[in-house]
């Protein structure tokens, strides 16, 4: 599958700042949708602070050297650009700690991330060995992330929403004994512009692989409906359907003998959630497949 960047900025039910697109800036002490494992999390301030308040990650008891501390997840449905950065504001902790950050992907749709049948993205880990905050950005592509997956799967998964956001605590072998204190202040999205430049560029100087049924769907991305359209150079038994990213067949739309020329049908999506499809036409002569997405 090929790798296709997309942007849905305006799609997204979020708040914008110059720190892009924010996914938290724990302006509120409401922690409901975080949890965790082997570690401790609480809201930094007892009143509301948008400008000061932040996540605090804590251990209970001292914690060893080269060891897995735990992690917190946030289950947050949130659309990631391939391409573009992550920004977090991390505390850090003068000492050998590091932090990986590792997007899910609910592919089997099942409301929860398995890993035996799910994918991750998981990032370089991040060391933590300063003092106070810092600012760190980390570009979501295939040098920074690592694919977990019993699929033979690519960066296109960026193309569907995470169903949420896991951060993995670890400490290194010159790691001194002690409770791990460390925070979170801001997590988000930094569009990359070059991103978008040369993707303009690439819609400008190359066209689309020449389709035999010159098969399209206008709009793509579409929300809850695309109209799809081909063309028959001779009258022929069609069966157009449409497939999930899994290749389960999701509704058949046309299964008919048609004449020559072009045919359209539409296609409602409201019933499913948001993600990759593929629409195929198949004939008596040849079979084609076409990739669309449909984003809530």
């Amino acid at each position: 599958m090929r790798y296709l960047t997309l942007f849905f900025t305006l799609l997204l039910s979020v708040s914008v700042y110059s720190q892009g697109i924010v996914y938290d800036d724990f302006s509120i002490k409401d922690l409901s949708a975080w949890t965790s494992g082997g570690i401790e999390i609480k809201y930094s301030h007892e009143n509301d602070n948008k400008e000061n308040g932040f996540l605090e990650i804590y251990t209970k008891s001292p914690v060893k050297s080269g060891c897995y501390i735990g992690k917190i997840i946030k289950n947050k449905p949130f659309l990631f650009t391939a391409g573009n950065y992550l920004n977090v504001m991390l505390q850090g902790v003068s000492n050998d700690v590091t932090v990986r950050f590792c997007f899910l992907y609910d592919i089997d749709n099942n409301g929860k991330y398995n890993e035996d049948k799910d994918i991750m993205l998981q990032s370089k880990p991040i060391s933590l060995n300063f003092s106070g905050f810092k600012e760190t950005k980390i570009k979501l592509d295939e040098e920074n992330f690592t694919i977990i997956s019993k699929f033979k799967d690519d960066f296109s998964v960026t193309e569907e929403e995470i169903t949420g956001l896991q951060i993995e605590y670890e400490t290194g072998k010159n790691f001194k004994e002690s409770k791990l204190e460390t925070g979170i202040a801001l997590i988000s999205e930094i569009v990359n512009k070059e991103n978008i430049s040369s993707k303009d560029q690439q819609d400008n100087t190359l066209k689309e692989k020449e389709s035999y049924f010159d098969a399209k769907n206008y709009p793509n991305p579409f929300n809850p409906s695309t109209t799809i359209s081909y063309t028959l150079k001779e009258s022929s038994y069609v069966k157009l359907s449409v497939y999930d990213r899994l290749g389960r067949e999701v509704k058949t739309l046309v299964e008919d003998q048609q004449n020559a020329g072009t045919h359209t049908v539409e296609f409602n999506g409201s019933s499913l959630p948001s993600g990759i499809y593929f629409f195929r036409i198949k004939t008596n002569e040849r079979t084609e497949v076409k990739k669309m997405i449909l984003a809530k």
